[in-house]
């Protein structure tokens, strides 16, 4: 396989010149509502005008902001050991988070997940060879509404030994937490600044708001050297302009103004651009997760990102099919591939179905396996004295002509030069999905990642009490 990754420019850089100089213009112009004094008067600072609560953030901020940043490149496992760099020429992979609902392995049933769902899902995409990042794929409903985020990530931290990230934290309360047991499973807080084995993801809301509890969220893990993905959302058509073009451009200042806020609460703060634009039915006025606006948004997102330096995070793997059928398969094939090919550092969405709304452990499997053949078309095709094979094809075509039993072939094989699937059926035995349901069952039951050691435990354990009785005013509950 070749070492360089395929590359698909939607845009020119004129294209591109155009969509971030009407960001600026926004930023300059119309500002962003910020709802905290704290961060106004840090951007006041900073040379930004201040017009009630609009902030409006001229060009030489801006540039201060992207100086003052530091792209999130190198990801460690939960224990703190060295994962993965971006820029290494491979294209990573995440799940959706926090989703509200699941499909129930045995019985089909669409219910509401519970913290063991957490523990169940996060053991499947320990499993799963191509997901690189794990975050909650679920949004547990058994604990309090106050206690989602912590109970969540505590669940996860001691289900996957791979890097994580908490779900979108949209308290600030819950950043200290959160932390605090991503640095208990490295080695403490000295340990999780050097390497740390987490981000957090923020949302502000579109168009360019930033209520208080989003921009005190933003701060606060700045200020505690947490790696920031700022995750703004606008659907096209409600809380964002129809157009790919304009979405993108107040996509672009959303991203932007997020990062000036990291920068201000902490210079040097490490950060990724991200892009979850989304389309509207007009029909219904629903946001639909399916159409392929989200792909080309990632695509150029993409473009827009790696210009000023920084890693790309992309929804892909998205659609708004309610079952694993040809639409399914074809919205997530569809939505992945275009962002894939334009050179997007880390895809979102593994196991997501029902426009971000459930969860499928099954569609884990099957996704993982779709990610396998993506790789596979993006690394290209190395061409070299071994790949030509001349001297095996003067060998082989004289001889017989069959090129099956040659020790090249079998090398080459086991190097993948054929792509062969793990689930996908090929003898019309059981259909991939019967395999890919299988396979989940067989992965929540038996599967365990390096058990984390006692001391760890207690401390989670201590962490989980504290927050439920500091957040909630209740007794602990027991762990899943």
């Amino acid at each position: 396989m070749s070492n360089r990754r395929l590359r698909l420019e939607f845009l020119s850089d004129r294209e591109l010149d155009r969509i971030e100089e009407t960001a600026y213009t926004l930023l300059d112009e119309v500002g962003i509502r910020l709802d905290h004094p704290l961060a106004a008067e840090m951007l006041h600072g900073l040379g930004c005008r201040v017009d009630g609560d609009r902030v409006l953030i001229p060009p030489a901020v801006v540039d201060w902001g992207l100086a003052n940043v530091t792209p999130h490149n190198d990801f460690y496992n939960r224990d703190g050991s060295y994962a993965f760099s971006f820029g290494d020429g491979r294209l990573r992979f995440h799940n959706a988070g926090g989703l509200p609902f699941i499909y129930d392995l045995e019985t089909g049933e669409r219910r509401r997940p519970t913290t063991q769902d957490v523990a169940d899902g996060t053991r499947v995409l320990d499993a799963l060879p191509n997901v690189d990042v794990v975050i909650p794929l679920l949004g547990p409903t058994d604990v309090p509404s106050e206690l989602l985020a912590v109970a969540s990530t505590d669940a996860l931290v001691r289900n996957t030994s791979k890097p994580f990230s908490a779900a979108a934290i949209e308290s600030p309360l819950d950043v200290p937490y959160v932390v605090e047991m991503a640095a208990a499973c490295c080695g403490g807080m000295e340990a999780f600044r050097q390497h740390p084995n987490m981000y957090v993801s923020v949302s502000p809301v579109s168009p360019l708001r930033f209520p208080n509890d989003v921009t005190s969220t933003i701060i606060a893990v700045a200020r505690l050297g947490v790696p920031f993905n700022s995750l703004p959302a606008p659907s096209l058509g409600a809380t964002g302009p129809v157009t790919l073009a304009a979405a993108l451009a107040q996509q672009h200042a959303e991203l932007l103004a997020s990062f000036i806020i990291a920068a201000a609460a902490n210079p040097g703060a490490q950060v990724t651009y991200c892009s979850r634009i989304n389309p509207v039915d007009p029909r219904t006025a629903i946001s639909s997760w399916g159409g392929p606006e989200i792909g080309m948004a990632g695509a150029i997102a993409t473009q827009l990102a790696h210009r000023r330096g920084l890693p790309c995070d992309s929804f892909g793997f998205c659609t708004s099919a309610t079952r694993i059928d040809p639409q399914c398969a074809s919205e997530r094939l569809m939505n992945a591939y275009t962002p894939a090919l334009a050179g997007v550092d880390i895809l979102s969405g593994v196991a997501g179905t029902e426009s971000v709304m459930a969860g499928v452990l099954e569609l884990a499997v099957m996704d993982d396996e779709i990610i396998s053949m993506l790789r596979r078309v993006v690394g290209g095709v190395a061409v070299d004295d071994e790949t030509l094979a001349l001297d095996v094809m003067r060998e082989v075509i004289p001889r017989d002509g069959v090129f099956l039993a040659e020790m090249h072939t079998v090398k080459q094989i086991r190097k993948g030069a054929i792509w062969l699937p793990t689930v996908s059926d090929r003898t019309g035995v059981a259909s991939g999905v019967e395999r890919a349901r299988a396979r989940a069952k067989e992965l929540v039951a038996r599967h365990r990642p390096a058990p984390l050691p006692d001391d760890v435990i207690r401390q989670l354990d201590e962490i989980m009490e504290r927050a439920r009785r500091e957040l909630t005013g209740q007794p602990a509950a027991r762990p899943a």
